[in-house]
């Protein structure tokens, strides 16, 4: 192993040796076209694509089984127009989808605890290649349920789901999300994360409009034949090219145990914990339980908004699958635009201007008051002939991330934005606006992104995996609820023949979400969090 030659100027202890090589680490990632960042981008590019093909055929096939479903135990179609176009078959279709969603969104809880434990044991690679082979297995027993059809065929689309506990689409995002959080730098990491899930969006948008036209040009079951073999090519790349985890990782994976208080961190994470503040008074934090409620809310009000979108379409203005794909490809590719290229520099440009002249003050105050010399001229001369003892420990300013403050802001913000356009496309009264809607809803998004950078930047480095995992628990908990509830709200309304009023529902809990949002705070300034077990101080509940 080479060792560079010290001189006069070189640190005693050699203070750089951490922090130096994790810069050039970083700058090396955000550097290379084909670097492991980049990778792990194209992983969720690839993931997405296969999962949106199947997405809008599995709209129209519960439909079709539905369809098929009540002229078993009805008088047969007479007459003009398309004879699965009845309120009893859009209330039962909009109820099977609601269980099939229910049962992925219940899979997902469970599928984040054991694949966040996978990525403990194994790092990132292989837990990555375990949830998509488990998602080409899943995808053939669909290949079956659209064969055999009818009642049958519904109940092995939503039992099937079960795989989906050890493998499915909350586990491999959870995968890259990890990955991707320990390859660049903390400031940077907001922005990666609205990369990445803009990456995931811009495949689902493609999924969409492929898995609509194959649906409609060759049969409704190759979408789900086709997704097949995307998966293995999936599998493959992903155990050829997916980055494999760093020594830096690996030790905080190590930190975080493996039982199984690793397995349930994720929910640790989201209790309250203790700051002292620079009095010496101990207070404890309740910011990311409102965060995480604020969070869910929001999730929950916009989370069914794709599938309503579609649903709505299809029993108001006879929406089919080629309809449908390219409503849901305009959806997913505005929002994957906005998020890999838009998000960036929205977090970068909202730094600067909420922080202020505040960022400019406390840049004076790290220059002049809190300086800590590293090299030998930078200290002062001591009577005595004494020299100063060099600092252990310099700090890393790539871990500081001075714009927490901005990405809470624009949570917040964002749900009010989703909740007026989700108002608004409950007027719908012709296709073309539901395709507004659909294309505006997009310029919402950013939340999720935004929240998982100040979760990660208010815990500890050794929990943020279990940081990210408890985000995306949040998000699937959501999404759980949303599927089932919204679903036999949109049935129940479609009955009534007033199916818009479930976009009102929708706003309507985005704008709670954004109320508990303003109870979530960043920790007081200059404080210091502290382990749950020291209680050596006063505590104050703030």
């Amino acid at each position: 192993m080479a060792v560079t030659a010290a001189d006069e100027t070189s640190p005693l202890l050699g203070i750089e040796n951490e922090t130096a090589p994790k810069r050039a680490k970083a700058a090396k990632v955000a550097g290379t076209i084909f670097g492991p960042a980049n990778r792990i981008l194209l992983a969720g590019f690839l993931m997405a694509f296969t999962l949106g093909i199947t997405q809008v055929p599995i709209i129209y096939v519960f439909r079709l089984m539905e369809c098929d479903i009540f002229y078993t135990h009805n008088p047969p179609f007479d007459g003009p127009g398309d004879r699965c176009h009845r309120r009893e078959i859009n209330a039962g279709t909009a109820t099977q989808v609601s269980v099939l969603g229910m049962s992925t969104s219940f899979s997902g809880v469970f599928n984040l605890f054991i694949c966040g434990y996978f990525i403990k044991l194994w790092g990132p690679r292989w837990a990555f290649v375990s949830q998509t082979a488990l998602l080409g297995i899943r995808v053939s027993t669909q290949v079956l349920g659209v064969t055999i059809g009818g009642r049958t065929g519904e109940i092995i689309f939503q039992a099937c789901q079960a795989i989906g506990v050890i493998g499915g689409p909350r586990g491999f995002q959870l995968v890259l999300n990890t990955a991707v959080s320990e390859l660049v730098a903390a400031k940077d990491r907001t922005a990666v994360f609205g990369r990445l899930q803009g990456a995931i969006m811009l495949g689902t948008a493609f999924g969409y409009l492929l898995g609509g036209v194959l649906g409609d040009v060759y049969n409704i079951r190759r979408p789900f034949e086709t997704a097949f073999f995307l998966y293995v090519a999936c599998t493959i790349y992903g155990a050829l090219f997916l980055p494999t985890g760093t020594g830096n990782e690996m030790t905080n994976q190590k930190k975080g145990g493996r039982g199984i208080s690793g397995f349930f961190a994720p929910i640790k994470v989201i209790a309250p914990h203790k700051y002292r503040l620079e009095s010496g008074k101990v207070v404890k934090v309740y910011s990311l339980v409102f965060l995480a409620l604020g969070i869910f809310l929001g999730v929950f009000a916009s989370g069914y908004a794709p599938i309503l979108l579609q649903m709505y379409a299809t029993s108001e203005f006879n929406f089919g699958t080629t309809e449908n794909g390219y409503l849901m490809f305009g959806n997913s590719a505005i929002r994957g635009i906005f998020l890999l290229l838009m998000f960036p520099k929205i977090i970068s440009v909202g730094r600067i201007w909420f922080n202020g002249t505040s960022a400019s003050a406390e840049t004076r105050y790290t220059e002049s008051e809190s300086h800590i010399p590293i090299n030998p001229e930078d200290f002062e001369v001591v009577e005595g002939g004494e020299v100063p003892q060099e600092p252990v420990q310099a700090p890393d300013p790539d871990e500081e991330d001075s714009g927490t403050g901005f990405d809470l802001f624009f949570v917040r913000w964002s749900l009010v934005i989703d909740s007026m356009v989700t108002f608004f496309a409950g007027f719908s009264t012709n296709g073309w606006q539901v395709y507004l809607a659909g294309f505006l809803l997009p310029f919402a998004s950013g939340s999720a992104p935004a929240a998982k950078g100040v979760m990660t930047e208010l815990c500890p480095p050794e929990q943020r995996p279990d940081a990210i995992s408890a985000i995306t628990l949040v998000e699937s908990m959501a999404s759980l609820l949303t599927q089932g509830l919204f679903g036999l709200i949109f049935a129940a309304f479609s009955e009534m023949g007033k199916p818009s009023l479930t976009f009102f529902c929708n706003a309507g809990c985005a704008v709670f979400g954004f109320a508990v949002l303003f109870m979530a705070y960043l920790p007081p300034e200059n404080s210091k969090r502290i382990d749950d077990d020291d209680d050596s101080e006063t505590e104050i509940e703030t």
